[in-house]
């Protein structure tokens, strides 16, 4: 950032008096609850999950019961999907922010308090995003000659609803106001308008998901609030006029009007982006083209194959969740899946004429997700699979059963080791992994199926399910995938991970009721994704908040 550009940069935060607009939002006045008031400032590690709030005793016939949720910024995708829809800008710039915290796996930076780096780097962006916005897109951003008559006003009304989910109060309309006449003063109308929008793009009504609270207690959240929780969960962007509309109208109080949104917006293309992120985190596929395999073993390997995995199965999760039966049967089980070229080539099958496409796969050696090379490269070494990470995953996200770290001074040995099961100090955890992960020896590191060991061997894919009497002992992954589907437990801790993703929290004691409705309401539904995902949006611990 140039020295000629921070000054009106500064100008504008004195203007709009920045450091009190930040007033009452955790981490920006006063000490932070949780934190030393010594501290310098900085985020709590990424990747440490905030302990959850007390839970909140609650008896469902009692009436709605809600937990407390966490002030929490947008995250990267949302970010990106944001300025997208607000500037029509689709540069992602927060593709170069820091990475989102995360709770329980997925992103949601509830971590509320800003480093001095994460604050640098939504200045940039704010400066670069208003300029692009002013110099390139000033028609389809602000619309009208500044010149005009009634057009700053309108520029600011209008635009500030849309930033900030909710209409400006006249107070706010004044600051911006004040704000642009002052600017256009001194350097012109165009900067004026690129100061206004970035003034935007900085404050808490943009960057955070500012939920107003009342009374102590379980109250109905307002309509723009319902609104915007309603757009990020299923679109993971800003409402569009037409959601903006019926919360200004009152409407979203009414379940069946919030269920028609909720559809509305699950039809939109634009569903496309929590079906994706829910996807990635959830199978854990951030990072994959980085995975560090052994060339010498794996010389197809390459960030490339790495990248065509991971759009497999996201393009194969949307044709099924947005476009087919949307069944976790399907995502389980199916034998067919969205490859390009080299994927073919992996799997031994026939490359599609071009790009990606539709392609059927042999049935005794893939079924769903859990054969697809994604997942099992992730949970895979260098240079050899892992009977842990692939039988954790399946323990915690498809039973939501925890798995402990190991007791401290135990020597970790990423090998696979049958012999760990007959050390005491191991075998309590790994009694509930390795057994599983056995039945997926036939596929390598990077998902290729062998049959065989190098010596003409047949692989042993013998597993078991320890502990879940549905499943038991299987004969390799695809007979495995086919017994999870079938089980209740998974489909109930499917609907608690897509739960968990839509709160972006963790559940609480508070939460039971609404979990006992959407596993219910999932199991009639025939364990369908969208269904599940409309209930969510519509469940009392979405529509309701606890005000403390």
């Amino acid at each position: 950032m140039t020295m000629t550009r921070q000054s009106p940069l500064l100008a504008l935060c004195a203007s709009l008096a920045l450091g009190g607009c930040y007033s009452g939002v955790h981490g920006f006045d006063g000490d932070d609850p949780g934190t030393d008031p010594g501290d310098e400032g900085e985020a709590d590690e990424a990747g440490d999950d905030p302990e959850p709030d007390e839970p909140v005793p609650a008896a469902c016939a009692e009436g709605p019961s809600a937990a407390a949720s966490p002030m929490r910024r947008l995250t990267g995708l949302e970010y990106d999907n944001t300025v997208r829809d607000l500037l029509g800008d689709d540069s992602q710039p927060a593709r170069r922010f820091s990475p989102d915290e995360e709770v329980g796996g997925y992103a949601a930076n509830s971590i509320a308090k800003l480093s001095k780096s994460q604050l640098d780097e939504y200045v940039d962006a704010a400066e670069t995003l208003a300029a692009t916005a002013v110099s390139e897109r000033w028609d389809q951003v602000v619309g009208c000659d500044a010149a005009e008559a009634g057009c700053v006003e309108g520029f600011v009304r209008s635009f500030g609803r849309r930033a900030f989910r909710r209409p400006l109060d006249e107070p706010e309309q004044a600051d911006y106001l004040a704000l642009y006449t002052d600017a256009e003063a001194e350097w012109g109308a165009s900067e004026a308008m690129s100061m206004v929008i970035q003034a935007m793009l900085l404050s808490p009504g943009f960057l955070y998901h500012v939920e107003p609270s009342g009374e102590p207690g379980v109250a109905l959240r307002d309509d723009f609030t319902l609104a915007s929780r309603l757009s990020y969960f299923l679109w993971a962007s800003m409402p569009d006029d037409a959601l903006l509309d019926a919360a200004q109208a009152g409407e979203l109080h009414d379940p069946e009007a919030l269920e028609q949104q909720a559809r509305r917006l699950l039809e939109d293309e634009r569903a496309a982006a929590t079906v994706a992120s829910f996807h990635r985190q959830w199978l854990h596929l951030q990072g994959l083209p980085d995975r560090v395999k052994d060339s010498s073993l794996f010389p197809e390997w390459s960030p490339q194959l790495g990248s065509s995995m991971e759009e497999e199965t996201l393009r194969f999760a949307d044709e099924v969740v947005r476009h087919g039966d949307g069944s976790l049967q399907t995502l389980l089980t199916a034998s067919w899946t969205v490859l390009d070229a080299p994927l073919a080539e992996l799997y031994g099958v026939p490359a599609p004429a071009e790009g990606f496409a539709v392609t059927e796969l042999p049935p005794e050696e893939r079924a769903g997700l859990l054969t697809h090379a994604s997942f099992l490269t992730s949970t895979a070494h260098a240079a050899e699979s892992s009977w842990v990470l692939r039988g954790k995953f399946v323990r915690e996200r498809l039973l939501c059963t925890e798995i402990l770290p190991p007791p401290p001074g135990v020597e970790i040995n990423e090998v696979n080791d049958p012999d760990r099961l007959g050390n005491p100090d191991c075998a309590y955890c790994h009694v509930l992994m390795d057994p599983i992960g056995t039945g997926f020896d036939a596929y390598s590191p990077i998902g290729a199926f062998g049959d065989e060991t190098p010596d003409g061997q047949p692989v042993s894919t013998e597993g078991e399910v320890i502990g879940v009497p549905e499943v038991g002992s299987f004969e390799g992954a695809v007979q495995l995938a086919h017994a999870l589907a079938q089980t209740p437990q998974v489909h109930e801790c499917v609907a608690e991970q897509w739960f968990q993703y839509g709160a972006r929290r963790l559940p609480t004691e508070a939460d039971e009721c609404t979990l006992e409705r959407l596993r219910a309401d999932f199991e009639a539904s025939g364990q369908d994704i969208r269904e599940l995902m409309i209930a969510i949006a519509t469940s009392d611990a979405f529509r309701y908040q606890l005000n403390e």
